[in-house]
């Protein structure tokens, strides 16, 4: 803003006011000091302030004239300091304050202890908004009846264990939000407490030890009224001291509620355990109703789920509506905030379940809806369908949403979805089923935890439905590479989160997002960063004036063959996070240290990197005339066997005219029940026939991810052998190995599939070998010797 001057203070040790800064500045943020005082005429220099804030220092006493000459100031913040409501404020101390419309003096009192408030506050007659901590037995003078514009009260630190009905009596009748939300201790409350609040629209008691029954009976002075927000969120909590029930709601207990028109009504995590009598449906105003939340509770939605739908349709400005985290109790639930300013209600966090329609497959979301989401549930049943038609939809969420089967979402008319989650469900359930519709105006794709890997795996471009989506989130989904096409053609994309997989390298499709600007890569394998990817990375920045990289927990290694990334992180521009510093393992001392230090004196780390290149180039010339003199001493000698080799070895000449390369000839797959018979055929294919086996109890190296290993193993050999027993319908692995074979056969890298199964029928047979059946080599192994010698020559023919 043109010639608004502010001065942020913050951590800087001070003791005093200072001195030096520009006097017309007109916000001034000292938190987080050393003062212990305020003294006379402190912020004489600065009498243009409009904002004060001196929060979290160590204020014990204010000067009468501390802020004198302040007559601008709007807004003054003293919270968390050691301010006694009786003690510290000397009488006129907020006199020359008479444009003051907030005034923060909470989180001062740390005891509970008796304090009769002494704050000299009636000359502020423009106070709007006051924050203040509520003492035990809390006895407000006459001078709060003075503040007249007062229009919010906030009580923080709350110590008190009970309030009567004459504890407010002494505060201003025209305050219109009443916010309670620190009470620890449970607090017995009168009936007729709020009373003297008869022009209240907000009701917060959030977190405060009440009990709902308690925070329901105070409304009655607001029958007939309207209301902008009843927050009631986790007031109940267990206390034996007090004998303290779970919640059952009745329209007894509800009675004063019906009767008011509300726009927001919080009851989410009120260990509510049982609806009685229709006790959520007898609104008598249902129209006024924007939000309601009833997430984080026990109670069976059976009771009640008919009569809920019918009296939604009546509720019709509903906006938000969240039935979350049932019907169990969750870890570290997330809740809606309720926000209301200049008598507009809000939410900062959208989350919420439409209620279905009771035995219907089909579930309508309403077109003024903003904001749908259904988080952390489970049910038996669910619906087929999602259908939104000429909808307002924005937000939808579908996350950790367990249940018999994915519903299709249905699109009809023009839609305005900006925001998808559909984290926690499997990806073969949503996209692999194609039950996701275009969306053109879809921003953001959260994919988290959805086993993404399994859909990567398959040819197909996979975001499709989505080609202008600008942040795409697909972490914690065991990703260990990426094809080229298929995450499809995402031009607008900005920001990629591939953080929590396997990632051993960066996947070169990344450089296909010319828009990109935020890349994570935190918690992978990754070693280094190549040369082409640094480059692209730095193109990036260079392009879009900014670029962001996290890399954050990956197994780093500083040695000779990463010191161009090394010295890329002390000289580049993009922005890194923990400033570029990572632990690494330094080769060449073999122990951990961080990559600042290592790259900052290369030279003493990796003194022999150049040496040793020399000496690698004349071994290799050395080693190069050697071999060349041996190879044709033996290309004469034995130009006839040499012939007769390549004869009979002519399909691995062809493969490797054909680029494909394998360390093994045959990979085993195998259940617990056949390892003697694995270690009667490693001997049979091995010592006898000469072929490279490759098993698990023997070639998996430790320490890595096993489901790593073994895709990469598969890969590595030029046939497959699945020993077929009993015990393969319990063991997982063995059909992540089959998907990995249909992978590999449908790639060309896999030559023959062979199935021997032994002591089990045919029709048991898992069914994931049916899409590869027509190239299954079949072996049932028998008993009899004889017939035994035939299966062993039948495997070996065909290996041949």
């Amino acid at each position: 803003m043109l010639g608004y001057k502010e001065a942020s203070c913050k951590h800087q040790g001070f003791t005093l006011v200072p001195m030096d800064l520009p006097p017309d500045i007109k916000k001034l943020d000292l938190s987080y000091n050393r003062l212990t005082r305020l003294d006379s005429n402190g912020f004489l220099r600065y009498k243009y302030l409009e904002y004060l804030l001196i929060d979290n220092n160590d204020i014990r006493w204010l000067h009468t004239t501390a802020f004198s000459s302040l007559s601008f100031l709007r807004h003054l913040s003293l919270s968390r300091n050691y301010l006694n409501v009786s003690e510290s404020y000397p009488q006129g101390v907020f006199e020359p304050l008479n444009n003051l419309s907030v005034l923060d003096i909470s989180r001062n009192m740390k005891s509970q202890d008796y304090n009769p408030y002494k704050i000299p506050v009636s000359g502020l007659s423009n106070l709007r908004e006051l924050s203040i901590d509520l003492v035990f037995n809390a006895t407000f003078g006459q001078q709060f009846k003075k503040l007249h514009n007062l229009q919010v009260l906030k009580l923080d630190y709350c110590h008190v264990n009970h309030l009567n009905n004459e504890t407010f009596s002494e505060m201003p009748v025209n305050i219109r939000e009443f916010h309670m939300t620190t009470c620890k201790y449970f607090v017995v409350i009168e009936g007729g407490v709020l009373i003297p609040f008869p022009h209240l629209k907000v009701l917060n008691l959030t977190n405060s030890n009440i009990h709902l029954a308690q925070a329901l009976n105070i409304l009655h002075p607001f029958q007939n009224k309207s209301m902008d927000a009843l927050l009631f969120r986790g007031i109940t909590r267990p206390d034996s001291k007090h004998s303290i029930d779970p919640v059952i709601l009745t329209p007894e207990m509800m009675k004063y509620t019906y009767t008011i028109c509300i726009k927001a009504m919080d009851l989410s995590a009120n260990n509510i355990i049982l609806v009685k009598n229709k006790s959520l449906v007898l609104f008598q105003r249902p129209e006024c109703f924007e939000t309601i939340i009833i997430s984080a509770n026990s109670f069976s939605v059976d009771s009640w789920e008919v009569d809920f739908v019918l009296f939604s349709f009546k509720m019709t400005n509903l906006k938000i509506i969240d039935f979350s985290y049932f019907p169990l109790g969750f870890k570290n639930p997330t809740f809606l905030n309720v926000i209301t300013k200049d008598n507009v209600t809000r939410v900062e966090k959208v989350q919420g379940k439409w209620a279905r329609q009771h035995n219907s497959m089909t579930v309508l979301i309403p077109s003024q809806l903003q904001y749908f989401r259904i988080t952390h549930m489970m049910t038996e049943g669910s619906f087929l369908e999602l259908k939104a038609k000429d909808s307002f939809l924005r937000h939808l969420e579908l996350s950790y949403f367990e249940t018999d089967f994915f519903p299709r979402i249905n699109m009809e008319g023009f839609n305005s979805l900006e925001h998808l989650d559909l984290s926690g469900i499997s990806s073969e359930k949503t996209i692999g089923d194609a039950k996701i519709p275009f969306l053109i105006h879809l921003k953001t794709l959260i994919l988290r935890e959805t086993n993404l890997i399994n859909v990567l795996q398959t040819n197909t471009t996979i975001l499709r439905f989505c080609p202008n989506i600008m942040n795409l989130d697909i972490s914690n989904n065991y990703i260990w590479k990426i094809k080229a096409n298929s995450l499809g053609q995402l031009h607008n994309l900005k920001q990629l989160n591939l953080s929590h997989n396997l990632l051993e390298t960066i996947p070169e499709v990344v450089t296909t997002f010319f828009s990109l600007d935020e890349l994570d890569l935190s918690y992978n394998q990754l070693t280094t960063i190549g040369k082409n990817i640094l480059e692209w990375i730095d193109n990036m920045h260079n392009k879009h004036g900014t670029f962001k990289l996290y890399l954050s927990n990956n197994p780093l290694i500083c040695s000779c063959d990463t010191t161009k990334f090394l010295r890329w992180i002390l000289t580049t521009k993009v922005e890194l996070d923990n400033n570029g510093n990572y632990s690494c393992w330094v080769s060449s001392r073999k122990s951990i240290n961080y990559t600042t230090n290592v790259a900052e004196d290369l030279h003493h780390y990796f003194v022999d990197c150049d040496n040793t290149v020399w000496i690698k180039v004349g071994i290799s010339l050395l080693v190069s005339v050697l071999s060349s003199v041996l190879c044709i001493a033996l290309l004469y000698n034995f130009r006839w066997r040499i012939m007769f080799f390549l004869f009979r070895n002519f399909r691995r000449f062809a493969e490797k005219g054909l680029e494909l390369q394998f360390d093994y000839d045959v990979y085993i797959s195998y259940s617990d029940d056949c390892v003697s018979f694995v270690k009667e055929l490693q001997e049979k294919v091995e010592d006898e026939w000469g072929f490279k086996v490759c098993f698990e109890d023997r070639d998996f190296m430790i320490g890595e991810s096993i489901a790593m290993v073994r895709a990469t193993s598969i890969n590595r050999c030029r046939h497959i052998i699945f020993l077929v027993t009993p015990s393969i319908v319990k063991n997982e692995w063995t059909r992540f190995e089959i998907e990995r074979a249909k992978y590999e056969k449908f790639s060309k890298n896999l030559q023959k599939i062979v199935v021997i199964t032994r002591d089990i029928p045919l029709d048991t047979i898992p069914i994931e070998f049916s899409t590869i059946w027509k190239d299954v080599l079949l072996i049932q192994w028998p008993v009899e010797m004889d017939e035994v010698q035939f299966a062993w020559q039948k495997l070996r023919l065909w290996f041949f």
